[in-house]
């Protein structure tokens, strides 16, 4: 088929040419015998194939075969910096993230994400119980690099976060609970109740993650599935508690809005409990995914 393509495109014309110039050219032999020669060459061409030297070569072969061009060409083009791009899927610790990455080099990809998700969790200190609500917003960009050109990546980068936890906060009825170090019993009429929130120092903050799988994959694949570790430095933690409501000690009872010593008892809860998450500065980052290469 891919003789007879060649020879309608290429033999024939200069056949058909050869007939009629008969009756006018002398020299329509040596015509004849050029379009015949099977030393004839096809410039090659530039959209896809090259012409196999070793056939080519051979006058008793009477044909040419086409070989495929090589696909390094196409494969180096689409890594090229900015010449194409990564969509990427993660579950992680700054919530539900999709991020998109480009190649800057052989041996570094260009990386940013968006990460948002909230969630609810309740937890209980010193008898009083908070019905927190984790708003996780976030964005980052880092630059991973490959020294080994496999898998295993190092990813400096910078990480910008609003993540905020708003909370409740109360106690049962009757129930006792603790502020620094004053022990209470709520009141049954006016219950104590309050609120409580926890906000990060640091918006932006510097981020330090390792990991494997490159999602795009210097081998041509299209699908990966990348994992990562590490932290970024967000600065400990503040957390904020007000309280309103009547409970009773031994010294009898008081009106948390009203009373001071009750206000100071607070405040030493408040320090206790900023001073135990000062051994936290850094925000822990884990997660996995799946991305596709374009």
């Amino acid at each position: 088929m891919f003789q007879l393509k060649y020879f309608v495109v290429l033999i024939l014309p200069l056949m058909v040419l050869s007939s009629v110039a008969v009756a006018q050219d002398p020299t329509t032999e040596s015509v004849a015998a050029l379009a015949a020669s099977p030393a004839l060459r096809l410039p090659a061409p530039e959209a896809g194939f090259a012409l196999d030297a070793t056939v080519a070569d051979k006058p008793s072969s009477g044909y040419v075969r086409a070989v495929p061009a090589p696909q390094n060409a196409k494969k180096n083009k689409s890594l090229r910096p900015f010449h194409s791009v990564a969509i990427g899927f993660n579950a992680n610790s700054l919530g539900a993230s999709v991020e998109v990455a480009t190649p800057v080099s052989r041996s570094f990809n260009l990386r940013s994400s968006l990460n948002i998700f909230a969630f609810d969790y309740p937890f209980t200190i010193d008898g009083l119980n908070y019905d927190a609500r984790l708003h996780l917003k976030s964005t980052g960009t880092t630059l991973d690099w490959f020294p080994l050109h496999r898998a295993f990546h190092i990813s400096p980068g910078i990480l910008y976060a609003k993540n905020v936890l708003t909370s409740g906060a109360s106690a049962g009825a009757g129930q006792s609970f603790q502020l620094g170090s004053q022990s209470y019993l709520n009141s049954i009429d006016d219950p104590v109740t309050g609120s409580a929130s926890v906000v990060f120092p640091r918006k932006y903050a510097p981020m330090l993650l390792l990991g494997f799988g490159n999602i795009i994959p210097r081998s041509g694949r299209h699908l990966s599935f990348p994992v990562e570790f590490g932290a970024a430095y967000t600065g400990a933690p503040q957390i904020d508690v007000t309280l309103s409501g009547t409970a009773c000690a031994q010294e009898g009872c008081v009106n948390f809005a009203q009373n001071q010593e009750a206000q100071t008892n607070l405040k030493a809860e408040i320090y206790k409990l900023n001073e135990d998450l000062k051994r936290v500065p850094v925000y822990p980052i884990v997660s996995m995914g799946v991305a596709y290469h374009f």
